[in-house]
């Protein structure tokens, strides 16, 4: 180029902008469509990059970096090489992504480029950089006569063929995809046929829909894909091959990227906290300003809302500093923007917008009233902070650390005296490592056929298992046998774990027209694994149409179906199994009359099984398992099943933990029915006593958060409400449910019409869900009952009654469970409340826990809606005890044995049943309860151990094999003289928690 002053040539038509900057008077009167051809000759010959100059950090002359120049050669050795697959380059945000993309643009040279950023504002600045090739010239990585692209910018909806025909004139076309998928189809067809190569900036955004219909668009054409994370904030992957890494470690190194220094505070109030965030970040930023350093702070929110609470904290206190508030939608967004830029704020208050595509080097100071919560976003958004420029200082990270809830790969970052430099570097590094090790693995894998991704497929939990003698899949995959009329589109084979995926039509004839020629393609997914250890072959067959006998033959050596009783091991272990669905075969010789009972009908399929009428054909249910919730079906024919999907690795393990029940001799097949519950229909409510309801329990299962009370206008979470029982007779439950301080009383009943719950008298209380909002009562009646639970362990749902089989006897409370304390406080007391009351059976058994156990926490949850009284967390070694202790006062002077003294602490260990085997929504839930304790600013709940230590606790205790055991504390029983009728209530709540948890439940008394 000349040294006189480049001149911009800017034409607009519609929603498209075209500019090119030169200084060449013989080009600036051409059209554009010849300047194109120009630029195009220029770049045959542009690049004049020294690889080694980038590797002498004495070497005076400026040029392109290190990762920019072996980036830039991995491309254009992918560019010009012979496949065609989309490519992935891995640069830390501030390592010059965008210099390397031009710099492979006019260094191959591309013929036309379009290039797709994901916000307005990074569209605004990769355009701005395009039309005079950013840094190049400076960089001394291209030659001065080489030209400027004839650049275009689509700021929105493309409609006409007059915007498509002016904009083809460009080199380089930009973009964002929401412009694109404004516009229309045609016309954005037309575009994508006429590019011959597609960029995309920030890659992590490409499997969103949008994106994702571009870069299919793409098919057969190249595709480059530049991000600082190849993972997704759903942890969807980003895909394309990684052909470039460079580790934040060697940018650390190099100096591109400054340490980051991070302040935390720990203050469990939110508003504290808050106040607290901003003081030492402020504190940061005065220091940095007087030490010279043009330094601006950003405050990160993560709502409107929060924006605007937090910025009152700054304007409130730190009103020389000019604190601003600003995020899309609001007033004057651009103008404040711009004031942000010329320094005349020095405090910004943001939500997620000062992220990808605004470039302020100066904000060095960051608080985070609310953090990232995956990695994709905290690395990008880092990056933002860490740019290395002679005249600025390091960048300082200020978090309140307490309850942050992140994902584990971040957990590193929000524990106490962080080194955030060294746990960026191991997160990002371990997590890019992951994703390349998974791409070796498909690298290392054998396909034929269409390109079918392996991590896209997530089969059924479900196979057919055979016993074999070996298995190879070394096998001629065209060779492989498949059924009539089925053809092979696509398979795979990796030897480490050893497993073979073959992806198969067929055409099937449509269900609304068997007999027509009328047929539809169906297409099936079949995976075979070979267990070496358990000599075991696992085969799923999405189509589930047979054993395919066949294709096992040709794999395996003397396969032996497991199928008949055999197949039922895999319910072995699961305890209070409850049966969804049962298929039986009637009779064994003549014509097999198959019948599937549901429901209520279960009972009649144990009966026809208990009495020989019938036998085994497929049976589906729930229950526990090492104190977790699990689901499993079997089919006499073979096949094995669960009600879930997953990825291929996890469908592995899942058969591997199924493989070693069926190997297990100790588990008797025909055993399997003994304690399963039945469920029958009743048309009256069972002559047993309540002892507590509880929510249906889908609400617990899938979240409460999505459903609320409503009363007087106030809303309250559900989780908040409770439940009692204020009278029971023959055929009647009388029950109230309170929360807030008001409360609404209800009556349950049944007949044979099925089941009622009538409101009788209290407040008006409202249920408020996705299907709107209706009168509790309402709820109750046509939608889903509470669950009731009896004295014999049994429970009652609508007019459905769940209970043991009718030959099952439910034993006695074993006398040499029973624990004698002495007690020195009043027994008729229980709580010991906010004041921590000396004189209470609570305080005593949290002092006697504290001093005997050793205990990680140690938690008073007493209140409505408790999950225990007490709650302790212990360590004993690889096993992490956690204990419920659930109290009651004594009705009495003196000991005795009372029934009346247990009926409600029962009900209390049933309801806190539900809580085995969910470790991380029990954590969530006391972490809560204090800091909705703390925020009313009362006493804490923490009678051993911080807040603090819950987060140590998930981290640490997260990886050790949980039990859970229950405690009835009853200062009223004289443990030495127990009544049957006392033992037999115990008796069956103790095995409603052995059932569920594998340990006894211990009862306390005097």
């Amino acid at each position: 180029m000349s040294s006189r002053e480049d001149r911009v040539i800017e034409r607009e038509l519609g929603n498209v902008k075209l500019c090119f900057s030169s200084s060449r008077d013989d080009l600036l009167g051409k059209s554009f469509e010849k300047v194109s051809e120009a630029v195009k000759e220029s770049w045959r010959t542009s690049l004049k990059v020294t690889p080694v100059d980038a590797l002498d950090p004495c070497y005076e002359i400026k040029c392109l970096r290190q990762p920019q120049v072996s980036a830039l050669y991995s491309i254009l050795s992918h560019l010009t090489g012979h496949e065609r697959k989309d490519v992935t380059v891995v640069m830390p945000t501030g390592t010059g992504k965008t210099e390397t993309m031009l710099a492979s643009i006019c260094g191959l040279p591309v013929d036309k480029a379009l290039v797709v950023v994901p916000t307005d504002s990074l569209r605004e600045q990769t355009f701005n950089k395009c039309i005079s090739l950013g840094k190049l010239r400076e960089l001394n990585a291209i030659h001065k006569e080489t030209l400027n692209p004839v650049t275009a910018l689509i700021s929105g909806r493309l409609e006409s063929n007059e915007e498509l025909s002016f904009l083809l004139s460009a080199n380089v076309i930009v973009t964002t995809p929401h412009s694109l998928n404004l516009s229309v189809p045609q016309i954005k067809k037309k575009l994508f046929q006429a590019c011959s190569h597609l960029f995309v900036d920030e890659a992590h955004h490409v499997k969103a829909k949008i994106w994702r219909s571009v870069k299919e668009a793409f098919s057969g054409k190249d595709v480059v894909q530049f991000t600082a994370t190849p993972f997704r904030e759903d942890r969807e992957k980003v895909g394309g091959k990684i052909i470039y890494n460079y580790p934040i470690s060697l940018a650390q190194k190099s100096g591109y990227f400054r340490n980051i220094t991070f302040k935390s505070v720990y203050e469990v109030s939110d508003i504290i906290g808050d106040k607290k965030v901003a003081e030492t970040a402020v504190a940061q930023l005065r220091e940095d300003l007087s030490n010279g350093y043009d330094h601006i702070l950003m405050a990160r929110c993560e709502t409107k809302k929060r924006a605007n609470d937090v910025g009152e904290i700054y304007k409130e206190n730190y009103g020389d500093l000019n604190p601003v508030v600003i995020y899309s939608g609001m007033a004057g967004q651009k103008k404040k923007l711009k004031a942000v830029v010329e320094k005349k704020h020095r405090v910004v208050i943001c939500v997620n917008m000062l992220g990808e595509g605004f470039d302020l080097p100066e904000l060095k100071v960051c608080a985070l009233h609310d953090i990232h919560k995956s990695l994709p976003i905290t690395l990008q958004f880092a990056g933002r902070f860490v740019r290395d420029r002679p005249d600025l200082g390091s960048p300082t990270f200020v978090a309140n650390i307490c309850d942050q809830k992140v994902e584990d790969t971040l957990k590193s970052l929000y524990e106490e005296d962080p080194d955030w430099n060294r746990s960026l570097q191991r997160i990002s590094e371990a997590s890019i490592k992951r994703e390349v090790e998974f791409q070796e693995l498909i690298e290392n894998s054998v396909t034929t056929g269409n390109e079918v991704p392996l991590e896209n497929i997530k089969p059924a939990l479900s196979a057919i298992v055979y016993k074999v003698d070996s298995a190879s899949f070394d096998v001629e995959i065209s060779k492989v046998p498949l059924e009539r009329g089925e053809k092979l589109v696509a398979s795979i084979k990796i030897s480490d774990p050893n497993i073979l995926v073959l992806v198969t039509k067929i055409d099937v004839s449509t269900k609304w027209a068997p007999l027509s020629e009328l047929s539809q393609v169906e297409w099936r997914l079949i995976i075979a694994f070979h267990d070496e250890k358990e000599g075991l072959l696992f085969i799923h067959d999405s189509s589930k149409t047979g054993a395919r006998s066949r294709l096992v033959k040709f794999l395996a050596k003397n396969p032996d179906l497991l199928k008949g009783d055999h197949v039922f091991k895999s319910f072995g272990n699961i305890e209070r199994l409850v049966l969804q669905n049962a298929g039986l075969n009637k009779g064994r010789r003549g014509p097999l009359r198959y019948v599937m009972y549901t429901g209520i009908d279960i009972e009649t399929a144990i009966n026809d099984l208990a009495q020989g009428a019938s036998y085994k054909s497929n049976l589906f249910g729930k229950g526990f398992e090492n104190g977790l919730k699990v689901s499993v079906g079997c089919s006499y024919k073979g096949r094995v099943w669960s009600m879930s999907s997953a990825p291929v690795i996890d469908w592995i393990d899942w058969c591997r933990e199924i493989g070693s029940k069926l190997n297990d001799d100790l588990i008797d097949p025909n055993s399997i029915l003994d304690k399963v519950m039945r469920t029958r229909e009743v048309s009256h409510v069972p002559d047993l006593v309540p002892i507590c309801l509880d929510w249906p329990d889908y609400l617990f299962e899938y979240g409460f958060s999505s459903v609320s009370l409503e009363v007087m206008g106030r809303s309250y979470n559900l989780e908040d409400a409770c439940f009692s029982i204020f009278e029971f007779q023959s055929g009647k439950i009388g029950f109230d449910v309170s929360v807030g301080g008001f409360s609404e009383k209800y009556s349950y009943t049944i007949s044979q019409n099925g089941y009622q719950v009538k409101r009788l008298s209290g407040d008006f209380l409202y249920l408020n869900n996705k299907d709107g909002k209706r009168l509790l009562e309402e709820f109750f009646d046509n939608e889903e009952s509470p669950s009731v639970f009896f004295e014999d362990g049994s429970k009652l749902f609508e007019n459905l009654h769940i209970v043991r089989p009718d030959d099952f006897t439910i034993p006695h409370y074993r006398v040499g469970l029973l624990k004698q304390w002495s007690w020195g406080v009043n027994v008729r007391r229980e709580s010991q409340g906010e004041e921590k009351n000396k004189d209470t059976i609570q305080y005593a058994v949290i002092s006697k826990i504290v001093q005997q156990h050793e205990s990680w926490i140690v938690f008073d949850d007493d209140g409505a809606n408790e999950v225990a009284d007490i709650v302790s967390f212990r360590n004993e070694g690889e096993v992490l005890v956690i204990e419920f202790f659930h109290l009651k006062y004594s009705h009495g002077a003196s000991p005795g044995s009372r029934i009346i003294d247990f009926y409600e602490v029962c009900g209390q260990v049933v309801k806190c049943c539900k809580w085995v085997g969910e470790f991380d929504k029990l954590i969530d839930q006391l972490k809560k309860r204090e800091r909705s304790r703390v925020n009313a600013n009362k006493s804490s709940r923490l009678e051993k151990g911080e807040f603090r230590d819950f987060e140590l606790l998930r981290q640490h205790g997260g990886r050790l094999r949980k039990e859970y055991k229950f405690y009835v504390v009853q200062p009223g029983l004289d443990t030495k003289n127990v009544s049957a009728d006392v033992l037999s209530l115990l008796g069956s709540i103790d095995l409603y928690v052995k059932e569920t948890t594998g340990h006894n439940m211990v009862v306390i008394g005097s």
